[in-house]
C-alpha cells in the first residue's frame, strides 16, 4: 500500500479584518475604563457630600 501523505491547510489571514477586531477590542477596553472612572469620579463627589449639583445635573449650588 502507498501512503501519499495530504499537504498542510494553508489558514488564510486577513490583514484589514484582524486590524478591525484589534480596534475594536482596544474600543471596548477603553469605554469600560471610562465607564469605570466615572463611577470613581461620581462615588467619590456623593461620598463627601458635593455630588449632589453633579447628580441632579445643576450648574449652580442655588437652584438653576
Amino acid at each position: 500500500m502507498c501512503f501519499t501523505p495530504k499537504p498542510p491547510k494553508v489558514v488564510e489571514r486577513d490583514p484589514a479584518a484582524d486590524a478591525e477586531k484589534a480596534a475594536a477590542e482596544a474600543q471596548q477596553k477603553a469605554n469600560a475604563e471610562t465607564a469605570l472612572a466615572r463611577q470613581r469620579k461620581r462615588r467619590s463627589a456623593l461620598e463627601t457630600g458635593a455630588g449632589t449639583a453633579l447628580v441632579t445635573g445643576q450648574r449652580k449650588l442655588g437652584g438653576d
